[in-house]
């Protein structure tokens, strides 16, 4: 596994009160510290990058729904969610995303997807996928 900047800096913080207490002639130390680890695929989606999408579906591919925007086309990430088969070719929906690049590529991973027939969320709102 894996520890994240704020982890790793927490476990500093922890380790340097443990040093303090031992040169001042504690004998124990003790420090209540919570830690949230994320899953390592939560760190694909960046909330700081968060866009809203409103197109009509073209197509799906896996995992994949491609969208037609007033500008292109682009392709939205749903990750393992295999209900992207209840958006059919011409559905108009909204997708809640956070936009990365990647390999020169600009991609999309859905977190919440809107549609007349209702709302699906992929994620929680610290982009954790379910």
């Amino acid at each position: 596994m894996r520890l994240g900047s704020i982890q790793c800096r927490l476990l500093g913080v922890l380790a340097i009160g443990v040093i303090c207490s031992i040169i001042a002639g504690s004998t124990s130390a003790t420090a209540t510290v919570t830690v949230h680890i994320r899953p390592r695929v939560a760190f694909d989606y960046d909330l700081s990058n968060e866009v809203i999408l409103r197109g009509q579906v073209v197509a799906r591919e896996k995992e994949i729904i491609l969208l037609r925007l007033k500008v292109g086309t682009v392709r939205v990430d749903t990750g393992s969610w295999a209900g992207s088969a209840l958006l059919e070719p011409g559905t108009d929906i909204e997708v809640v995303a956070a936009k990365r690049q990647e390999d020169g590529r600009q991609r999309f991973l859905a977190r919440e997807i809107h549609h007349a027939g209702g709302s699906m969320v992929l994620r929680d709102a610290q982009g954790v996928p379910f």
